[in-house]
């Protein structure tokens, strides 16, 4: 909406009038554009991230376009979701994955991480590191928000018990190194997205959670760059990978 104003005692006169509405439809042509790529720009916040959805705004939008990226990888999952899929109706389904993703979602843009994609009941995101910075600020960043997000999830738990609701329980892997971030897919359908052996290595290690009974579970590399102390859990086969992988915790 625009509005005129004039300091003349007697207001606009006719041709006033008539030069503002010739200029009208100019006026909205602009402020048209300017409406679309504000919503452009939400909404591709909202499906994709802010750094991707710049980026993809910028025009990179080509297949095999990425750059290499220093980021600490936290994958996320969600405990026997298959059985309970099969078991609830689709609406409880949607519920419990949006209070689910709502609560380890939030600590993670809280602190300049970015969430790359929900992966049917799994979570990919990044906290990207300066190319001077040694990790630290990073893994602190992404173990803050793994912390939170769990108890976060504690307090939806309880109101789900109190309700009959079924409770979740989430595993969370975090990792560190170089991935390729960019564009991959088919000539006509493109995702933004991480990808490389850190990557990998992300997923095996949230994988460990299930045998381990535990909620989180660190990499060697990660745990030597955190600056917060981890306790060592032994190595362990790793699925892919030629030699067991030391992993870490938090001290119970």
């Amino acid at each position: 909406m625009v509005s005129w104003a004039t300091d003349r005692p007697r207001g606009f006169d006719d041709a006033d009038i008539a030069a503002l509405e010739e200029i009208n439809p100019s006026l909205a042509a602009i402020v048209e554009t300017r409406a679309v790529r504000r919503i452009s720009a939400n909404l591709l916040d909202t499906y994709l991230g802010p750094q991707a959805g710049r980026r993809i705004l910028a025009g990179q939008v080509r297949r095999a376009e990425g750059e290499r990226l220093r980021a600490v990888i936290m994958m996320t999952d969600l405990r026997g979701f298959t059985a309970l899929s099969d078991r609830l109706p689709g609406d409880e389904v949607i519920e419990l994955l949006d209070d689910y993703f709502e609560a380890v979602a939030t600590p993670i843009e809280e602190r300049k991480g970015e969430i790359l994609k929900f992966i049917g009941d799994g979570m990919l995101a990044i906290f990207p590191a300066a190319d001077d910075d040694d990790f630290s600020q990073s893994s602190i960043h992404a173990l803050e928000a793994a912390i939170e997000g769990l108890a976060r999830l504690d307090a939806v738990n309880r109101g789900r018990s109190a309700t009959g609701r079924n409770e979740l329980r989430i595993g969370i892997g975090l990792h560190l190194g170089e991935v390729i971030y960019g564009n991959v897919g088919s000539a006509g359908r493109l995702d933004f997205t991480v990808i490389g052996p850190a990557v990998n290595l992300a997923s095996r290690i949230e994988d460990l959670t299930k045998r381990l009974l535990r909620p989180m579970l660190f990499s060697s590399t990660f745990a030597r760059i955190c600056p917060r102390p981890l306790v060592s859990l032994g190595f362990q086969p790793v699925r892919g990978l030629s030699e067991p992988e030391e992993v870490f915790g938090l001290a119970e």
